[in-house]
């Protein structure tokens, strides 16, 4: 790649974390239900997570533009429920017996079963959960984007 096209790939990339920063400013202060800015900024929000693909899941980023920078956020946690995992969790329910370990909890495993990671976790336990599902830094990612002077959130006002 030379020069000249490094610089442009720059300036294009400040040019949309700049406009990302100013519509999200702008609609922060929009009030009412419809926002016209939301579309665009769901762009901009496209635009710049396709350059963090291959970007390390646990490694957040700052980028910057001319007005604004832009605070990446690392990958969200997200745990995966495969049907093996839920047929687990399922039995591990129907084995499920009270503190004593001798008294089986009476209740039906099916009124857990449209059951939810936190009902998994609160009832068989975290290390339980982590053994099924285990949680993987997949989800997505927050760009928080930081006026570099009071002048660049006042300019478009």
């Amino acid at each position: 790649m030379t020069k000249a096209c490094e610089a442009s790939e720059l300036a294009d990339r400040q040019a949309i974390i700049d406009e990302f920063g100013e519509v999200d400013r702008l609609m922060k202060l929009w009030k009412p239900q419809v926002n016209p800015h939301a579309k665009r900024r769901t762009e901009l929000l496209a635009v710049m997570e396709s350059w963090y693909v291959d970007h390390p899941a646990e490694e957040g980023d700052l980028i910057e533009g001319a007005l604004y920078q832009v605070e990446v956020k690392p990958r969200k946690k997200h745990r995966t429920m495969t049907p093996a995992a839920y047929k687990k969790a399922f039995e591990r329910f129907r084995k499920l017996v009270a503190l004593d370990g001798k008294t089986p909890v009476k209740f039906d495993p099916f009124t857990v079963f449209s059951t939810t990671l936190e009902a998994i976790k609160k009832h068989l336990g975290k290390h339980f959960l982590d053994e099924i599902a285990p949680e993987e830094q997949t989800g997505t990612r927050d760009f928080i984007a930081v006026a570099k002077a009071p002048a660049a959130a006042a300019k478009a006002s």
